[in-house]
């Protein structure tokens, strides 16, 4: 019988959101017990070759992560399979009607089959919700690692663009 936890992910068996091949090798790389589930994370592996096209081959990853230049929550990562997590982080809607509105990710709903539903919330403290593909995260907390929109991502309603707008031409003329 097995002793101890399991040590190894079949390529079949990993989530379907990290987006692997299923003809590129048996296995698919397991991330270790930490602050997000299986099922909820995406190794750093996956995040820096996959994704993010900074390595070719895991041993680059293996490099690139020895060398220390990866910080999670502001601390250094080493392990190649270490968990990474989508909460608590400031983000940019890219699709939808609610696109180019910028919050924070409060909750995020899983629907197998179907799309994930992401709820986010601005600046102002109004809440939407919008599909998991139509967000790309730019931050952490309410700290954008980027710089904002003349707007910073606030949506106004069209009687607060009306005002805004006669306030301007009442102040310039």
């Amino acid at each position: 019988m097995a002793c101890g936890p399991k040590k190894h992910l079949k390529q079949v068996a990993a989530p379907k959101h990290w987006m692997r091949d299923k003809l590129t090798g048996v296995f698919a790389p397991r991330p270790p017990t930490g602050p997000h589930k299986l099922r909820e994370c995406l190794p750093l592996i996956i995040f820096l070759r996959n994704r993010l096209k900074y390595a070719l081959t895991g041993d680059e990853v293996k490099k690139i992560c020895m060398q220390r230049f990866i910080k999670i929550d502001g601390k250094v990562r080493t392990d190649i399979t270490y968990p990474a997590g989508f909460m608590g982080n400031l983000c940019m809607v890219t699709g939808g009607a609610n696109l180019g509105r910028i919050g924070v990710i409060t909750n995020r709903e899983r629907h197998p089959g179907s799309f994930d539903v992401v709820h986010v919330k601005d600046a102002n403290g109004n809440s939407f919700a919008t599909w998991l593909s139509n967000i790309f995260v730019i931050g952490k907390g309410n700290k954008p690692w980027i710089s904002l929109p003349h707007g910073k991502g606030i949506c106004l309603t069209i009687a607060k663009e009306r005002d805004k707008r006669l306030a301007a031409k009442q102040s310039s003329g």
